[in-house]
């Protein structure tokens, strides 16, 4: 995420405290102060505002985030024209696959889950609405990585710090590079276990007749159930076949 020139102290403050009462659920004036290393009269002061505008709850001495947020949430993924036409998509996909399929979008160089759908099957992962994730180690974020034009692309990479997740995550931009090349070539990406041990994905991105990026749609499973043909056939066809329909949808936008 880019750094901004000239940042406001108070509201990088209060998005502080946000991301700590995010962090914690609950938290008293003290503890927050503590956290961010500022006084707890500031603290104060700034969780006071946020209680007036709704985006703060108290709790006894007990601060934890406001509903007002939802109303910002949707607000924010109503600017996402696709919404419904892949939520329904990703819906019928993980029904038929009995896997949890996901929607997924960048902003800000990382990958953003915009809608998840869970199958009768379907693993219980920390993977939320609004869950914010790398793009180089995900089959929707290199999904998406593979099919941005190029300087954007390569502006993001050179960003990055990768970290080894697990022992197959990719960790050398080269290789990367190489990797997204074949997801261009075949229009499928893989997570071969290199987000969480044990857990293999499958995404594609979705595309307009101009070639501008929408999103990624994926599916998530087990390498117990994410072998063989259901891997490079079945699965890879469940997601182009939802795709299909999305971006066929998207030319009445």
């Amino acid at each position: 995420m880019n750094s901004a020139k000239h940042p406001i102290q108070a509201v990088q403050r209060t998005l502080d405290i946000v991301d700590v009462l995010k962090a914690q659920r609950e938290a008293r004036v003290t503890d927050i102060a503590d956290e961010l290393d500022l006084s707890k009269g500031t603290i104060h002061c700034h969780l006071a505002t946020l209680e007036q505008n709704g985006y703060v709850v108290k709790n006894g001495q007990r601060y934890a985030l406001g509903l007002q947020f939802i109303d910002l949430a949707h607000h924010a993924k109503d600017r996402v024209d696709i919404y419904d036409i892949t939520r329904a998509e990703v819906d019928a996909l993980a029904a038929e696959s009995g896997e949890m399929a996901l929607f997924t979008v960048e902003e800000h160089g990382e990958g953003i889950c915009l809608y998840k759908a869970e199958g009768d099957n379907a693993v219980q992962t920390e993977l939320y609405v609004g869950y914010r994730n790398e793009l180089y180690h995900t089959a929707v974020g290199k999904a998406l990585l593979a099919f941005m034009p190029e300087e954007r692309r390569e502006d993001i990479i050179r960003g990055t710090d990768f970290e080894q997740i697990t022992p197959k995550t990719i960790t050398d931009p080269n290789e990367l590079r190489e990797q997204l090349a074949e997801i261009r070539e075949r229009g499928i990406a893989y997570n071969h276990e290199e987000s969480i041990q044990g857990l293999v994905g499958i995404g594609a991105p979705i595309r307009d007749q101009d070639g501008t990026l929408y999103g990624a749609v994926s599916l998530i499973g087990p390498v117990s159930r994410m072998e063989n043909d259901r891997l490079t056939e079945e699965f890879p066809e469940l997601i182009r076949r939802a795709v299909n329909i999305i971006e066929v949808n998207i030319t009445s936008l």
